[in-house]
């Protein structure tokens, strides 16, 4: 009998633990995670957790594709971390609000990477991830497919719509500098970029130089300087509905 109530009681542990990890999420308000299914990518380098949301799933037309890569402190794979702060819930609320029929995924980078690593690992398997995401759901909108990310997620679009010119309708970047990127690749690709003016870590100064490169060859750059803002700041104030809007008004 003992055993049978151990047995038992280390089932429902078990149980209990399943239906805490995919039903709860304890990084936030909880009916606003709820939208969010857990998920998983893998290629032959990495495996990257991910969060999906279906939003106005109700409105007609295609959806569109929205991708968000977090900061460096969000790495791991507890694929929760990356679901923390106000820019994503910002971009949720924005979707919403206009009532833009849309699938929103947020993956998780690992703390051995960073989404712009020179040897493009993290990078190429979030590029991969989308091709799968498009193949797998006909009722994506190819040609509206979007990127968004601050901080070294940022970084990260950079990287992404230098490597990858002609996948994204339009990007954001936040607080964040170009490294090792192609002007005249990302010029394909209409993009905002904001930094603040106390921002240390990426600084107006970085971006000028390679945004003056994009114009040249014929891109186009909304680029917002946040006076008086610092790193954390400028991160923040991005997602303003204002250039949410200027992204999400680009098609292919």
């Amino acid at each position: 009998m003992r055993k049978i109530l151990t047995t038992i009681v280390a089932i429902f542990t078990t149980f209990l633990s399943l239906f805490s990890q995919q039903n709860y999420d304890t990084t936030g308000n909880a009916e606003y995670y709820r939208k969010f299914a857990f998920r998983s990518f893998s290629n032959e380098n990495l495996t990257l957790p991910y969060r999906e949301a279906r939003l106005c799933q109700d409105e007609s037309g295609m959806s569109a594709l929205v991708i968000f890569l977090h900061s460096s402190s969000h790495r791991g794979d507890d694929n929760k971390s990356q679901m923390r702060g106000t820019a994503l819930k910002n971009i949720v609320n924005y979707l919403e609000n206009s009532k833009i029929k849309s699938i929103i995924v947020v993956p998780q980078c690992d703390k051995n990477h960073f989404w712009n690593d020179s040897d493009g690992k993290a990078s190429s398997a979030a590029k991969q991830l989308i091709d799968k995401l498009i193949a797998d759901n006909t009722d994506i909108d190819s040609k509206r497919v979007y990127i968004f990310g601050y901080s070294s997620g940022g970084a990260g679009v950079w990287r992404m719509v230098s490597d990858y010119p002609g996948t994204f309708a339009a990007a954001m970047t936040a607080a964040s500098y170009p490294y090792k990127v192609y002007p005249k690749h990302i010029a394909q690709t209409p993009l905002c970029v904001v930094v603040g003016t106390k921002d240390d870590k990426a600084k107006v100064s970085s971006v000028k130089p390679t945004i003056k490169e994009i114009q040249k060859y014929g891109g186009t750059v909304n680029l917002i300087v946040e006076k008086g803002s610092d790193h954390l700041a400028t991160c923040i104030n991005a997602f303003s509905d204002n250039n949410l809007q200027w992204v999400f008004n680009n098609k292919k």
